[in-house]
């Protein structure tokens, strides 16, 4: 089961910046996800990032590139994260981690995933590795 929730989110996010690339006329390699906890409720929040610099906040349905989710995904994605982020938050020690999202360079339908502290880059994580499941 985690494999395969592992491999669809990379599919989810490796179309979201290919889609964003094309419709901003960026290059797929300068094109990334930022994701972050906002407001008193510490929802989920993404922004698409041209060259490291957020350009706009979009939404779960934006990032999956639909208008109805018939799959499910806005439910079950955005609390994953949520958890992630809030995981690397305690080790942290701060309420600034963001985790951002890049394609491979080696390999065009993967994904990397970079963790930082307020705009600071902590390291490289690995999805199979920080995921928790309930």
């Amino acid at each position: 089961m985690q494999e395969f929730i592992v491999e669809q989110t990379n599919k989810i996010f490796s179309k979201c910046i290919k889609n964003f690339s094309k419709a901003d006329k960026v290059e797929q390699n300068e094109v990334s996800i930022l994701m972050h906890l906002q407001g008193e409720e510490r929802e989920v929040g993404f922004k698409i990032c041209h060259h490291h610099q957020p350009v706009k906040e979009v939404t779960i349905m934006n990032v999956l590139g639909v208008r109805i989710d018939i799959k499910g995904f806005s439910l079950f994605v955005p609390p994953q994260i949520k958890k992630i982020i809030e995981g690397f938050e305690s080790e942290v020690g701060s309420k600034k981690i963001e985790l951002c999202v890049y394609l491979n360079r080696e390999e065009e339908d993967e994904v990397r995933y970079f963790l930082y502290n307020d705009g600071a880059y902590l390291k490289e994580v690995f999805l199979k590795d920080v995921l928790k499941l309930e």
